[in-house]
């Protein structure tokens, strides 16, 4: 339930900066989860924890991470679970890890 404690913080920043109802990106990198799952539970979490926010204001951007190939031993980067090597085609090894969160504003 980490994302409750993610949209909290983020709450907190978006309010103590004034940026309700502003258009506010969220730049995500790392963790293993579903990003749509992800992203649906930080938006529901949001609106739970800070309901003069506006969700639709909001974009969730999820950044590239570096994985290996498990095939060839390439790094490369992607996106999301399920990722394919570009030299061999072999399986990324996803890495372990929470979500960090950035937030990014006009």
């Amino acid at each position: 339930m980490h994302e409750a404690a993610l949209a909290s913080a983020v709450a907190d920043a978006i309010t103590s900066r004034g940026l309700q109802g502003r258009p506010v990106r969220l730049l995500v990198s790392g963790g293993n989860a579903d990003h749509d799952a992800f992203d649906a539970a930080l938006r529901f979490h949001l609106e739970v924890s800070a309901p003069a926010i506006d969700g639709g204001s909001l974009t969730i951007v999820h950044l590239p991470v570096e994985r290996p190939c498990l095939a060839c031993g390439r790094l490369f980067a992607a996106v999301g679970l399920a990722a394919d090597c570009p030299d061999c085609g072999g399986i990324g090894l996803a890495r372990p890890g929470p979500e960090h969160v950035q937030i990014e504003f006009d």
